[in-house]
């Protein structure tokens, strides 16, 4: 990788990229309101993720980044997100992701109705990144995404979710070189319906 693709690659993997990433929880707001989600946990909780929805997220980078058909992989990763809220989440921050590299390469280079993940992979192909740097990139940072969203959610300074960023990096390759397989399943029902009972919360400070 050369030193001009890994200061693109480093500039889109940003967590604080002007998306909207910071307005959604995916979920994760309904679980700190009801208790499941605590400082103590928050770690453990992300290492399952991975295992399931990070490992199902990245297999879809893998796919976009190897040119498949982009349109009918994003009706595929809809497929396989039953919860509404976390679905429109990550179609909205795909799109906005795609409206912001295509402004930034001054060209149509990704279509604007993709998943986060789909796009994601997408640019990384376009700045020829190589796919495994692609796939851990975007792992690394939709975990630092959901560790910023707990630290608005719970008592978690900033020291300890720097930790907890730290003690993931090995299930992040993991679930990263996982999805390089033909096909991936993932089970993650309990943050699903903690996404669809998001909108009960009576206090809300996230879209999703």
């Amino acid at each position: 990788m050369n030193d001009t693709a890994l200061l693109r690659l480093l500039q889109v993997a940003d967590s604080a990229l002007p998306i909207g990433a910071a307005a959604h929880s995916f979920g994760l707001e309904t679980m700190a309101s009801e208790g499941t989600l605590q400082p103590e946990n928050v770690e453990q909780f992300l290492w399952d993720h991975l295992q399931e929805s990070g490992t199902l997220e990245a297999f879809f980078v893998r796919k976009a980044w190897r040119g498949e058909d982009l349109r009918n992989l994003t009706d595929q990763l809809s497929a396989r997100k039953p919860a509404r809220e976390s679905r429109e989440a990550s179609l909205r921050l795909g799109r906005r992701f795609a409206e912001l590299v295509n402004r930034l390469v001054d060209a149509p280079a990704i279509p604007p109705d993709l998943h986060y993940s789909i796009a994601f992979g997408a640019a990384g192909a376009a700045f020829h990144v190589p796919e495994d740097a692609v796939a851990l990139a975007y792992l690394q940072q939709s975990v630092t995404g959901l560790i910023s969203a707990c630290q608005r959610l719970m008592p978690l300074g900033q020291s300890a979710a720097s930790k907890i960023i730290w003690n993931l990096s090995s299930a992040i390759g993991n679930a990263a070189a996982r999805a390089g397989s033909e096909e991936v399943g993932c089970f993650s029902p309990f943050l699903e319906l903690a996404s669809m009972r998001h909108g009960s919360i009576e206090t809300r400070l996230f879209i999703s």
